[in-house]
């Protein structure tokens, strides 16, 4: 028997609720305000998802960061962890928060090409014109030539003209890697030639 969506997103959310009152009778010790970002990171890093449910319903924040600023919804991303990446995004995480470096948790999905996980980021109001050292995320895509993830992206209003720096779009990309599917993809996207 197949569910309707209404009724799957009911189910879901029954379900969650019934972990969090579970997970809100656990007997762990509380731990000192300081120690649950990094809780929470561990967690992640970990693909805990029960354990990030637990802290997340204690109230930890959902944007701890790294020295180098990377937060626990880009370690989810880059895991492909869609769960966690969903958890994280519920309590609040900064769907286009960047690291040190210009990452951002939609660009660690896509160049580890977890496609669920892309689709949740973007789903969830993530940019899909970010750029990282001049380089459009759609470049970056079709550089790797993950042709599913350019279709997306596309979908999802990427701006198909987009030129980096030294002149170059992803039609310059697609055509230097000679691969005639995203060329193509590309072109009746309306990318200029």
């Amino acid at each position: 028997m197949l569910m309707d969506v209404r009724t799957f997103k009911y189910l879901w959310g029954f379900v969650v609720l019934l972990l969090v009152g579970c997970n809100a009778m656990d007997s762990k010790p509380e731990l000192p305000k300081n120690e649950h970002s990094d809780a929470l990171m561990s967690a992640v890093a970990a693909n805990e998802d029960r354990e990030v449910l637990n802290l997340l319903t204690q109230g930890v924040n959902p944007n701890p960061t790294t020295a180098a600023g990377e937060s626990a919804l880009m370690v989810a991303a880059a895991n492909g962890n869609r769960r966690i990446v969903r958890l994280l995004l519920a309590a609040g995480a900064d769907v286009n928060g960047e690291d040190a470096a210009g990452y951002t948790p939609v660009i660690h999905a896509s160049e580890s090409g977890h496609l669920s996980v892309v689709r949740a980021l973007l789903a969830a109001g993530a940019n899909v014109n970010v750029s990282q050292n001049g380089e459009s995320l759609l470049m970056k895509v079709v550089g790797s030539g993950d042709l599913l993830t350019a279709e997306m992206l596309l979908a999802a209003g990427a701006d198909v003209n987009y030129r980096s720096d030294d002149g170059r779009s992803a039609l310059d990309l697609a055509r230097a890697r000679n691969n005639r599917d995203l060329e193509m993809l590309l072109i009746h996207a309306g990318a200029t030639r």
